[in-house]
């Protein structure tokens, strides 16, 4: 409501955006009636719409039982709307450049129209074991989003759906999926999953894509277009590998313009094979294991990146397997990773850090150090000058941590705004009940109820194009750079005077929270 509310020019975006999504809803359950016998993709399709639409009939029978007066509040194309969150973005483009409206024109019509926002960050290291025969990994991801949207869940999905509409037909591969989200949306527009199965454990996290060649959207047809949450909640439960994940989600390349990484943890495993001695001389067959060590780690890690229209995927666990000068760390900001991506978008990607120094590679060597580096390269808008000062920001934390000679997992979310925690906590060490052994190095330590950094000097922030709560910021206004994020949490209070149009119905005051780290009973 308060983007579409803004002003007549969003009021009219919104309106085209509701009946597109209202059409696109029809074609959608239309196709999946007639294709989901035989095609599991629009099987999967289907079932997140019927999902949704009993979304929709719990919400107004619960409003009928408790107040008569909230019965239809939100109409079913807000329910659309809130679940392609992820599309809105560039969407917005779309109808900046394509469609017709003389609605507050100011600028020259022949001018290109995009909207740059502070990328979601997220870092992924792979390493080896002492011995390298298992490896670990550490993960973390920030989202970038709104103020006004920090009203968080952690969701769980245990749903035993079939493969295709034939009950008789196997269950999903993909049958527990966990993730970060939001009241009303069935997936996690923050991009981060873990998915489990009787043959799956793997991670799936994405952050949102930079596209300066606008041309691309000559060849989209958004009247076509499938939301991205659908999508990707069919490619969560379909895949047995990263590799069909990516296929999966390829089928419509159209809106939700992301980079995706895709890690598959059973194989960081070792082989038991491998340790097997050959009975003739007793000693192991390293060429042979070599061999299969290779082979069993091929589609460990899959990146896709999708632009308007377009799609490129491929296997890259080589370069997180190779481990020398510590190239084994990838740091994802939104600028395209493949060449080809790179070139069509037109980013001049010097102007970016996208590399990492061999010594900061090797200081990331805990979930403690993810956190540091996520913190002291966050974004809050609500610290720029006043007159610059947006309701904008990295505004979660989440850090995933998997050592598979322990087979434990570590899992930390953190909401709200960035800011740096000055304290010091002690290490707690891992209970010998879980397997821990004092000569491993575990994946990282389990710490006490926050996850705290010291910093001395926070480092220099990259200038950061934003879209604000009251205007909309063209491609060449900037907000000014911060020389370091604030060691105080954020509080609504703080900046009531110059964002009090803002609705945060819901929210507490201080956004001061500890981790959370689900303990599910089920």
């Amino acid at each position: 409501m308060s983007s579409c509310d803004r002003d007549e020019n969003a009021q009219h975006f919104c309106t085209w955006l509701r009946e597109l999504l209202e059409n696109n809803f029809n074609e959608i359950k239309e196709t999946a009636a007639s294709k989901s016998e035989h095609d599991h993709y629009w099987h999967q399709i289907n079932l997140y719409f019927i999902q949704l639409k009993g979304l929709e009939t719990g919400y107004r029978q619960g409003a009928k039982r408790a107040r008569s007066d909230l019965e239809g509040a939100i109409p079913w194309s807000d329910f659309l709307l809130m679940n392609s969150a992820a599309d809105i973005h560039d969407l917005k483009i779309y109808y900046e450049n394509y469609i017709p409206n003389d609605i507050n024109r100011t600028t020259d019509e022949t001018e290109p129209k995009n909207f740059f926002l502070p990328s979601a960050t997220m870092i992924t290291k792979i390493y080896p074991t002492g011995n390298a025969s298992t490896w670990q990994l550490l993960f973390g991801h920030s989202s970038a989003g709104s103020y006004t949207s920090m009203l968080r869940i952690q969701k769980r999905y245990k749903f035993h759906y079939h493969i295709a509409s034939n009950q008789n037909s196997n269950t999903v591969p993909g049958m527990d999926i966990a993730f970060t989200g939001y009241p009303g949306i069935l997936a996690s527009t923050d991009d981060f999953y873990i998915i489990k199965g009787k043959q799956v454990h793997a991670i799936v996290a994405g952050v949102g894509i930079k596209n300066e060649n606008l041309e691309l959207w000559q060849t989209v047809n958004v009247q076509k277009a499938m939301p991205l949450a659908a999508r990707v909640m069919a490619a969560n439960r379909l895949a047995q590998s990263r590799r069909s994940w990516t296929k999966a989600l390829s089928r419509h390349p159209f809106t939700g313009s992301k980079q995706w990484i895709t890690i598959d943890l059973n194989k960081l495993s070792p082989l038991e094979s491998l340790y097997e001695l050959d009975e003739n001389n007793l000693e192991l067959d390293e060429e042979a294991a070599s061999i299969e060590r290779q082979n069993h780690l091929k589609g460990l890690v899959w990146i896709a990146e999708q632009l308007p229209g377009r799609m490129h995927m491929r296997d890259v666990s080589a370069f997180f397997l190779e481990t020398v000068d510590n190239s084994t760390t990838w740091l994802a900001s939104g600028i395209p990773y493949y060449k080809e991506i790179l070139e069509a978008s037109r980013v001049n990607n010097e102007a970016y850090i996208t590399n990492l120094t061999a010594a900061e590679s090797r200081e990331l060597n805990n979930l403690e150090a993810i956190d540091k580096f996520l913190r002291t390269r966050g974004f809050r808008g609500d610290l720029l000058d006043d007159e610059q000062s947006v309701a904008y920001g990295n505004i979660d934390i989440k850090l995933f941590a998997y050592n598979a000679r322990l087979g434990m997992s570590d899992y930390h979310a953190f909401a709200g705004p960035v800011f740096i925690r000055l304290q010091h906590v002690q290490t707690r060490s891992l209970p010998a009940a879980m397997g821990y052994r004092g000569d491993l190095q575990p994946a990282s330590l389990i710490r006490d109820d926050r996850l705290s950094v010291v910093v001395d000097d926070a480092a220099e922030l990259a200038e950061l194009q934003v879209i604000t709560e009251r205007r909309i910021v063209r491609d060449d206004m900037r907000a000014i750079a911060m020389s370091q994020i604030s060691s105080s949490p954020f509080k609504w209070s703080s900046v009531a005077e110059k964002m009090a149009n803002l609705q945060h119905a819901g929210h507490p005051d201080e956004w001061n929270f500890g981790k959370v780290s689900p303990k599910w009973a089920w």
